[in-house]
């Protein structure tokens, strides 16, 4: 049985709108009409039961959309829900970064509560509204949606807004979103990460070290099947060498997570002298294993793909890892990541909060630390090792200006003290790893 209720079907317009009834078993009296533009059929209702009325209204119905096809207006709307599973649908060809991979998670966040808008009628007001959503969504949280969250979203549909436009579903991008939308964000929050001195630093991995002894201490699952003391002793163990690695590296923590096992060489510099036809012996004190071995890093972060070095902690933290994944039994093939997890940020927080190092007050101003610490500690110790900005800039993927303006500026005139009396300018990073 076809949808049309027998004895109501005819055409008007040269034969090209349809006007009808459905069948009783649509159980409406509603007058309704079909028709093809742009090759896509649009169904309509005129809202009515008189026959003569509904003529008029569908016939409006469709000037209307020959009149957006002759302006080049977009005439088939498309909800924001379908398009984001477009979207998702082309990202899911090729590897994604962990990077891409938390744009996703935050434009399921903008799906969720604007799936059923037509992007092409977006405005800033639904944005605006978006954010207040967003917001009280975030009551029950002890600190609240930030507001360096909500930035983060806007920055995420930013993008899927470039693509909707490339696509042809919208028309014109909405731009500027921050400065249109700051009413919505809230009030301006210190975001700043103080780094990492060397006395807070070897505190952190001396409390990493406890935590991993407690977790292997406790094998015998003490605490109940819910709680698996190997996967969580690999996990702090992991943790560990990621830390090391990134206070030795500089590399952006998305760009540590997407590293994979061919994208790291472990360098010898007796190698490099052997090359160059130089006999060059060191010696075996801990200093000096430092100073001998190095790393190669290809590194692919938000900013794009680019060769870091790596300081000698960051060549002992990788043979860590491999030692950690030969105990338990993970692969090691070519193209797995050598960190293999989506985030460290659970086990580094409880770490920071177990070390009392999350949160310090410097001047009436409330900093914190989280794993971009990592790399701002890397580039505050380079430069008390009188390394210049411009090679610490270019070794983290940076800009020797922005190291100045963000880094050098703000440096605490006390952790200055070696380079200003020239004491220890030539000693290296020392490294705490675990046997």
């Amino acid at each position: 049985m076809g949808i049309y209720r027998q004895g109501t079907k005819f055409t008007t317009n040269n034969g090209k709108l349809t006007i009808f009834q459905k069948d009783k078993k649509y159980k409406t009296d509603s007058w309704y009409c079909r028709f093809f533009i742009s090759s896509k059929q649009v169904e309509k209702s005129s809202g009515t039961t008189n026959k003569k009325e509904s003529i008029k209204v569908l016939n409006q119905i469709y000037n209307d959309f020959l009149y957006k096809k002759r302006l080049g207006l977009i005439v088939h709307s498309k909800n924001y829900k379908d398009c984001w599973k477009e979207y998702c649908k082309e990202q899911q060809t090729g590897s994604k970064t962990i990077t891409q991979k938390g744009y996703i998670q935050k434009g399921s966040i903008l799906c969720e509560i604007m799936g059923n808008l037509k992007v092409d009628k977006l405005t800033y007001e639904d944005i605006g509204n978006y954010l207040i959503k967003r917001q009280e969504g975030g009551k029950n949280s002890k600190r609240g949606v930030q507001r360096e969250t909500l930035r983060g979203d806007l920055r995420v549909f930013s993008i899927f807004d470039t693509w909707l436009v490339n696509k042809g579903y919208k028309k014109k991008k909405l731009s500027n979103l921050q400065k249109n939308l700051r009413q919505y964000l809230g009030k301006q929050e210190d975001t700043s990460r103080l780094y990492f001195n060397r006395e807070d630093y070897q505190k952190l991995l001396t409390v990493s070290k406890r935590r991993i002894k407690e977790s292997e201490s406790n094998e015998g699952n003490q605490e109940g099947k819910s709680y698996n003391y190997k996967r969580v002793t690999y996990q702090r163990k992991l943790l560990h060498q990621f830390i090391v690695f990134g206070v030795n590296t500089g590399i952006r923590v998305g760009g540590i997570l997407n590293l994979k096992w061919e994208d790291v060489q472990l360098r010898d510099k007796r190698d490099d002298y052997m090359r160059k036809g130089i006999e060059k012996n060191f010696n075996k004190d801990f200093y000096s294993s430092l100073d001998r071995y190095y790393t190669i890093n290809n590194v692919k972060d938000k900013t794009g793909i680019h060769t870091n070095i790596g300081l000698g902690g960051s060549y002992y933290s990788i043979q860590k890892v491999k030692q950690l994944k030969q105990q338990f039994g993970k692969l090691m093939n070519k193209g797995d990541r050598i960190f293999d997890v989506k985030s460290f940020s659970v086990g580094f927080n409880n770490l920071l909060n177990e070390a009392k190092l999350k949160f310090v007050k410097v001047g009436d101003r409330q900093l914190r630390r989280d794993s971009v610490s990592l790399r701002h500690t890397y580039i505050v110790f380079q430069i008390q090792n009188n390394i210049s900005e411009f090679i610490i800039g270019k070794n983290v993927g940076t800009s020797g200006k922005m190291i100045y303006e963000n880094y050098t500026k703000h440096l605490l005139t006390t952790d200055l003290v070696d380079k200003l009396t020239g004491v220890n300018t030539n000693r290296n990073l020392r490294i705490v790893s675990v046997s």
